[in-house]
């Protein structure tokens, strides 16, 4: 007799949807997050007009860059306001994704949810992937709603700047808010790939928290530390600061510069591809061991 329903890879993504949203806690997550990166953005917006605010006021005590005098200030001087949005956005939404990505795998494992979902669904590999592509969605909502909201936010609380860039529509503008969309995906799923190959929550958060945020600024540390005394530094900690650029965090976020550094090793989009194939790697491996590894 023919089943009527058919397991098909939509049908298991549904599935999944349904099972992280049947959870307060994905709401309340989902709403905290947003909440608190248009707060970021208000935030963010109001200290960079009082800091304009305080340059024209009081010129003689203005830090501007040499040569640069508070009546000769241009929309960019003083930043970019897409920039500081995304920047307000990663800072607590990335910490936020980065524990949902490995949450959404590692509670079933901890839970023994895992040997039902495997058991309804034989071929494991659909199974990751319907869940990957259910937290590139679900991120995607959150930072475009949060970046919908803060945005008009701070160009409301920016209006009329003499110093920092208002505009939306400009290529830079584009290639920042973008990119931040598309870093905060592959951050999304590379933790996620890490979570199914450690399979234990607090392992795989601390590996993701030392990868995605400690590495970067230990090797920071590392390099500068010993490069007081040179303008670039040399030798191993040239090599050790080439190593750094092409961590996931610090390639992934070239793409939200505004103005890439000339000796950098990646451009934008270079580093987006580079934080891509990290993301790539951890799924392919993760979908390797789960084929490999029992329940």
């Amino acid at each position: 007799m023919a089943r009527p329903y058919k397991l098909t890879f939509l049908r298991i993504v549904r599935s999944e949807w349904i099972k992280i949203f049947s959870l307060r806690s994905t709401w309340w997550l989902m709403l905290i997050t947003v909440a608190v990166n248009v707060g970021m953005c208000s935030a963010i917006a109001a200290v960079a007009r009082m800091n304009e605010n305080l340059i024209v006021a009081n010129p003689d005590a203005a830090q501007l860059p040499p040569g640069l005098r508070p009546e000769d200030l241009q929309p960019g001087d003083l930043g970019m306001l897409s920039y500081n949005m995304t920047q307000a956005c990663g800072f607590f939404g990335q910490l936020m994704f980065v524990i949902l990505s490995i949450l959404i795998i590692t509670n079933e494992y901890s839970s023994g949810m895992i040997r039902s979902t495997f058991t309804t669904v034989p071929r494991r590999g659909r199974v990751l992937i319907a869940k990957t592509v259910v937290i590139v969605v679900l991120c995607l909502i959150v930072f475009s709603v949060s970046l919908a909201a803060g945005w008009p936010l701070g160009h409301l609380i920016q209006e009329n700047s003499i110093g920092t860039d208002l505009s939306l529509t400009s290529p830079t503008s584009v290639r920042i808010l973008g990119g931040f969309m598309v870093e905060m995906a592959l951050i999304a799923v590379f933790c996620f790939g890490l979570g199914a190959i450690i399979r234990s929550t607090a392992g795989s958060i601390g590996a993701a928290i030392g990868t995605i945020l400690v590495l970067p600024i230990a090797l920071g540390y590392i390099t500068g530390a010993f490069s007081l005394s040179q303008a670039q530094p040399t030798g191993w900690r040239k090599w050790l600061s080439d190593i750094a650029a092409f961590l996931p965090t610090n390639a992934g976020g070239t793409v939200v510069q505004i103005h890439p550094a000339a000796d950098a090793i990646l451009n934008p989009w270079q580093g987006i591809c580079v934080l891509g194939a990290w993301a790539l790697a951890a799924v392919i491996v993760s979908l390797l061991v789960t084929w490999r590894r029992d329940v």
